[in-house]
């Protein structure tokens, strides 16, 4: 049975087939992350829209005014400008999909939350946590509630942010690793089978051999993403960061609200949310670090922000030196 079994993965119509399910799984695993972000990316904007009544929420006047600023400050070109839109994504945070590296472009998602200049603008409708309305009178509803408010400073940092990464191959660079990866798996095990004559030994030995393999795939796979998401994560907060003191600031108060509103998630949503965030606000991790901590994203903008007031310090030192210089020279030639 065996030695049947053995020969038609050993013939050329079963070589084939695997070769064509290869083919199909490396193609699949580069389109999951090609189409969403290029010719789905319509669609990819539907599934996160904001909607209410029915109707698409609009971006206000006021934040496709701090987006144009963004836009202006970052210094990109009226074409690379046409290539992103924006719009009202649904949650707390901004989304974003696409790349202005292909002629599709990108979208950003903006939460409803940067339509509020103060907490008197607050709406908390069709905001529920648990499916069940959140307590605002209570401390963790308040600090929830204020942490959504954002400074004009804060949601530029943020608007920023996405609008740098839609400026790389970022998700074309995962899709490439998904394909690699399997690529990877299936010539390592292919090249086994041959070596060890796995086809003649018993099914079991091969089923142990692809879970060994594909579970070294999967965690190369892991480790590739979550170390070029980190790695992305922190380009993009510095160059944000590098465009001046005010986006620097801006990003470590936007940081500092996320850790407070996830501080806040955490006693709102009981043990669930204990499962989710840290008591520090950053994600609980369990295997994988998807994403850089939020303390650490903080703390990297508060080191950008102590270096701007640092030169600031020193260039007022500077002028106030040479102005001093200035009156001693104008004294001593009054003087002779």
């Amino acid at each position: 049975m065996a030695t049947k079994h053995a020969s038609w993965w050993t013939s050329v119509t079963g070589r084939r087939v695997i070769r064509g399910v290869v083919a199909v799984g490396v193609t699949g695993a580069f389109l999951r992350y090609y189409l969403p972000n290029t010719y789905f990316l319509q669609q990819s904007k539907e599934i996160t829209q904001l909607y209410r009544n029915g109707s698409a929420v609009m971006p206000s006047q006021r934040v496709k005014s701090l987006v144009q600023e963004v836009l202006n400050d970052l210094g990109l070109s009226e074409a690379e400008q046409k290539l992103i839109s924006t719009y009202t994504v649904y949650g707390f945070d901004p989304f974003r999909a696409g790349s202005t590296m292909v002629q599709m472009g990108g979208i950003v998602g903006v939460p409803v939350s940067f339509q509020y200049t103060c907490e008197e603008d607050f709406d908390h409708t069709g905001i529920v946590i648990n499916n069940a309305s959140v307590a605002w009178s209570t401390p963790a509803g308040q600090s929830l509630k204020a942490a959504l408010v954002l400074s004009d400073e804060a949601k530029k940092f943020a608007i920023a942010r996405e609008i740098v990464s839609l400026r790389t191959s970022e998700p074309f660079l995962y899709g490439s690793l998904a394909s690699t990866v399997i690529t990877m798996v299936y010539f390592t095990s292919s090249g086994i089978n041959k070596s060890q004559n796995y086809y003649a030994r018993p099914r079991v030995l091969r089923l142990a051999l692809y879970t060994l393999v594909g579970l070294f795939g999967f965690a190369f796979w892991s480790l590739g993403k979550d170390v070029s998401t980190v790695d992305y994560e922190i380009e993009a907060d510095k160059a944000v960061g590098d465009l001046g003191e005010t986006y620097a600031r801006g990003g470590l108060e936007y940081y500092e609200k996320i850790l407070q509103r996830n501080i806040a998630l955490r006693t709102l949503m009981g043990e669930m949310g204990e499962k989710i965030y840290t008591a520090y606000g950053n994600d609980e991790v369990l295997f994988r670090t998807r994403h850089q901590p939020f303390t650490m994203r903080r703390d990297a903008l508060k080191a950008q922000v102590e270096a701007y007031k640092k030169d600031s310090r020193v260039a007022g030192d500077s002028e106030g030196s040479t102005s001093q210089e200035i009156q001693q020279g104008v004294k001593k030639d009054a003087e002779r």
